[in-house]
């Protein structure tokens, strides 16, 4: 008669001390990831905060020092398509429905204002005029190092793409400029706009008296 072989014995399990050492390392890890996540997501919110608060408050001298570099930004671009600034100039503007304190961050001796100004210079009445224009402001500002980015233009009625571009840059102080078609033919739209700015003490538009 054959006798059947035992079947083989599982391993020993590896001592208590072993398998702890041995989870030690995945644990710290596994700690460690969560950890970094955490961070990350405090400074997330933090930023966030910060972004919903309007960023920190000026004093009024620094913020009418930022008006006077948002007018000079627009003023220099409008030179470069060879009108004169204080004659083709449409608009000064201090509001935006996004410079709001809704949540109500602002204590009583800080206000909100979006310095903006527009101007209609003088083009060639003709695409061709445009395009020159545009070419002579995006040399100059990528000279500058500063990132250009071109938008469509679509006909408002038609939805249609023109042909056309609209482009814009940001400069070292923080003042977005922008070159579009304007409102008539033979001219161009140059807006210079200062963003949202918190500041101390109250400003607007009618203060505005640089010309």
């Amino acid at each position: 008669m054959t006798s059947t072989p035992p079947a083989p014995s599982a391993p020993p399990a590896p001592p208590a001390h072993e398998a702890l050492a041995s989870f030690r390392p995945a644990r710290v890890i596994t700690l460690s990831a969560v950890a970094v996540v955490m961070v990350l997501l405090l400074v997330g919110a933090a930023q966030g905060c910060a972004a919903l608060e309007g960023g920190s408050v000026r004093s009024e001298a620094a913020f009418l020092d930022h008006v006077r570099d948002t007018q000079t930004a627009g003023e220099t671009a409008v030179r470069a398509l060879g009108s004169e600034p204080a004659s083709v100039l449409l608009r000064k503007s201090t509001d935006n429905a996004s410079c709001m304190d809704d949540l109500g961050f602002d204590d009583g001796g800080t206000t909100r204002d979006q310095p903006s100004l527009s101007w209609a210079p003088a083009i060639a009445e003709s695409d061709a005029g445009y395009r020159t224009a545009l070419a002579t402001l995006r040399e100059r500002w990528s000279e500058r190092g500063w990132k250009v980015t071109a938008q469509p233009v679509t006909d408002p009625a038609t939805g249609r793409a023109t042909g056309l571009q609209t482009i814009s840059t940001t400069d070292d102080k923080g003042v977005t400029l922008s070159l579009r078609p304007g409102r008539r033919p033979g001219e161009g739209l140059v807006v210079a706009d200062g963003g949202c700015v918190r500041h101390e003490g109250s400003w607007n538009a009618s203060s505005w008296s640089f010309y």
